[in-house]
């Protein structure tokens, strides 16, 4: 076992250090040294019809600088398809670049050696005859040099390993310096690049000692964090949205649309989100853990229901211009007064035959109270109910007119008054922005400052960036956390809101039920001469049965009669028999 370790020890060590053929080992002592602003900005010349990175080599011969972009769909490897040739001025993130060399087929091996420079320009003041001036200066000067070998035609891409840079940006000169010629930096020649190198922590390289350790890491910065923030978010959440009475109801487009922007803003800012997410990796499974905890509390905790609103209209049930005229005195019936005093008449043939009603749907929700909310869908109003303000029901009239529904997508109808015009008043629960007043004047005029709001909430302010800072890497992250609390909790003030119908009297109930009863008896009727046999059938039934107990009831008193007076008399037998 201790031979298999040792083993791979070396394979590592060997695989570390191997290199392209075309590369040899890199001085990596950077020397500080005196070179000039002058020789440092000399530039380079490429070709006609040449990228901007390509440098002339000889009479057929060239190099070309090539760098790999930092993002979250960049794929990594010396291999990748998004090498490109490096732009004039351009910041290298990544801390090692590519240099291409192209020579005539057959030639012999070239030594080379690159040279990198790195630098900052500052003001200087300097003492001359005519006094003193300011002139840019070349400081914090290291150089860096990297030994090559070239073969004929194209060569292998030629890695050459950056200082890193993460804390400030810094300027760059890149020269090749092919066997024979003196030192390219202060002399310059032709093959000379410059850009600005500024290191990612997202390109930076990830060493670990043993597959426990990175099961170790795994697991302490995300299985527990991850698993800890999903349970106390369960927790929580279920929590605040019985506080709530509903969950917000993010619908799947909100979701989707914020999926793209997520996306889009790593796009963008992959550099400062990288830096964050590298420096506390953390953060990523609490992220996770809360959103995973928000999406099981709003798709398992919603004790919602739907209530159906109904409001019929007597105006359309009898409204002549709907019913049309008259033909003929059968075809007739009284609707309504007339403003004269007497009938308006209506032709029963051209009546509608249905019942016209306004109807709309609102989300409600019980309280353990007994009291009924309308729910409306929204984070916004979500926090508001979180915060106390609701839209409670308010019903004017009997409750007997509510009827409970089994079955379908509707757990209650409400029947509205018919005879109001507006019988539902509905206006959500929201917030009402109010920034607290810096300065103002107290009761007796006086102008008084509200040192309380600003050292408040520049000390606030001040502790989010700090903390983003330490923790984050990202003071202004801190910053946008901490400013959105306390928009919430000292600028936006919820503002309840108010649901408030007028019930139709209790007799609705009572004859909508009828109708109801008579429209399920009618159903069982397969036409109209059935219904017609029925109807008589039931009628010549009902005469038989009164006949049948009348003469029941006529015999029953003769017999009493004949009893009392008469008497039980046996016939006298005839003697003469």
């Amino acid at each position: 076992m201790r031979r298999a370790v040792v083993a791979l020890c070396l394979v590592l060590v060997v695989a570390g250090l191997f290199v392209p053929a075309a590369v040899a080992q890199s001085d990596e002592q950077a020397t500080t040294t005196e070179i000039s602003l002058q020789q440092l900005q000399a530039g380079g010349e490429k070709p006609a019809n040449a990228p901007d990175s390509v440098r002339a080599s000889g009479t057929y011969g060239e190099y070309a600088v090539q760098t790999l972009p930092t993002g979250i769909w960049v794929p990594e490897g010396e291999d990748s398809a998004l090498w490109s040739f490096m732009a004039p001025g351009e910041t290298v993130k990544r801390n090692h670049l590519q240099l291409h060399s192209k020579r005539g087929y057959g030639l012999d091996v070239k030594n080379l050696t690159v040279r990198l420079a790195y630098y900052k320009i500052t003001e200087k003041a300097v003492q001359t005859e005519n006094g003193t001036v300011t002139r840019q200066v070349a400081t914090n000067v290291t150089t860096q040099s990297v030994s090559a070998t070239v073969p004929g035609g194209y060569s292998p891409p030629i890695r050459i390993d950056l200082k890193p840079h993460y804390d400030e940006p810094v300027r760059v000169v890149m020269c090749v310096q092919e066997e024979g010629e003196s030192n390219c930096l202060t002399n310059p020649t032709k093959t000379r690049w410059h850009f600005i190198h500024h290191s990612s922590k997202a390109a930076q390289g990830v060493q670990t000692t043993s597959a426990g350790g990175r099961l170790a890491w795994a697991f302490g910065f995300i299985v527990l964090p991850f698993s800890g923030f999903t349970a106390s978010t369960l927790f929580v959440g279920r929590k605040v949205v019985r506080k709530a009475r509903a969950s917000p109801d993010i619908s799947l487009l909100v979701w989707v649309l914020a999926l793209i922007g997520i996306v889009v803003a790593m796009l963008l800012f992959w550099d400062q989100i990288s830096n964050t997410l590298i420096t506390a990796p953390w953060v990523l499974a609490i992220l996770g853990g809360i959103l995973l905890g928000i999406l099981a509390v709003e798709w398992f905790g919603d004790e919602t229901y739907l209530a159906l609103f109904l409001r019929l209209r007597q105006s359309d049930a009898t409204d002549p211009s709907v019913l049309g005229g008259a033909t003929n005195d059968e075809d007739v019936v009284d609707v309504s007064p007339a403003t004269d005093g007497g009938s308006t008449k209506v032709n029963l043939e051209q009546a509608p035959g249905r019942l016209v009603a306004d109807a709309f749907v609102q989300r409600m929700v019980r309280g353990s109270d007994g009291t009924r909310s309308a729910i409306r869908s929204g984070f916004w109003k979500f926090i508001a109910r979180f915060r106390g303000a609701r839209a409670d029901l308010e019903a004017q009239g009997n409750l007997h007119t509510r009827i409970d529904v089994e079955g379908g997508p509707y757990s209650e109808l409400y029947l509205l008054d018919p005879e109001t015009d507006s019988p539902a008043a509905y206006q959500p629960e929201s917030h009402r922005i109010e920034f607290p007043e810096l300065r103002y004047r107290d009761d007796d005029g006086n102008a008084v400052t509200n040192w309380r709001a600003i050292l408040g909430g520049l000390a606030g302010l001040s502790a989010s960036y700090l903390l983003g800072s330490l923790l984050l890497d990202s003071g202004v992250i801190g910053l946008l956390v901490g400013g959105g609390v306390l928009f919430v909790w000292k600028v936006a003030t919820p503002v309840p809101g108010f649901f408030r119908i007028k019930l139709a009297p209790v007799h609705y109930g009572n004859a909508l039920a009828t109708i109801i009863n008579h429209a399920d008896k009618l159903g069982d009727v397969k036409s109209w001469d059935s219904l017609f046999e029925m109807h008589h059938r039931e009628k010549a039934a009902n005469k038989a049965d009164n006949k049948a107990l009348a003469g029941k009831a006529s015999a029953s008193q003769m017999d009493e009669i004949a009893e009392r007076y008469v008497g039980n008399q046996e016939p006298e037998e005839d003697d003469d028999e």
